[in-house]
């Protein structure tokens, strides 16, 4: 198999069950960057039918860490009023503490039904200054388009210098 980051030699190196034992996958790693994948993901609609896992018993604590790294990284190194998009929001509980202390945070996530901060969706039309996707990335089929594509909208705003 063929890494998803640099197209490398990815070799198998273990096995797990996932869902609730439903799936038994494979696990490669490339030999060149190291990142770590699955075989082909069959069984994503199932995955997705629920955003957060039931075991996560971290959710809400990583959220106000990832909130306050988030801030601490804008108030030093971005305008405070620009535009700022989280990828891959889930339920919208970092895009609602990032509008909490003021922010125009705004999300996107295809999979997941957005319950705390709707109304702030992301729009083609606006630009970014800087995109979070905090537990993302390792879900991802082609993570290097998505990055692209991700990178497109935070491009936008470059241009108007």
């Amino acid at each position: 198999m063929n890494c998803k980051i640099c197209q490398s030699l990815s070799l198998p190196f273990a096995t797990a069950k996932i869902l609730n034992g439903k799936y038994k996958i494979q696990y490669f790693q490339c030999q060149n960057c190291g990142f770590i994948q699955t075989e082909e993901p069959y069984w994503l609609a199932d995955a997705y039918s629920e955003a957060i896992a039931p075991s996560d018993e971290g959710l809400i604590f990583r959220n106000l860490m990832l909130a306050q790294i988030t801030n601490n990284i804008i108030s030093n190194f971005f305008n405070p009023e620009d535009n700022f998009l989280d990828f891959g929001a889930g339920y919208g509980l970092l895009v609602r503490l990032m509008r909490d202390i003021r922010y125009n945070f705004f999300w996107q996530d295809k999979y997941c039904q957005n319950l705390f901060a709707k109304g702030f969706e992301a729009r083609g039309d606006r630009s970014y200054q800087l995109l979070t996707a905090f537990e993302v990335f390792e879900h991802l089929i082609n993570p290097i388009q998505e990055i692209e594509k991700l990178l497109k909208s935070s491009m936008l705003s470059f241009h108007n210098f």
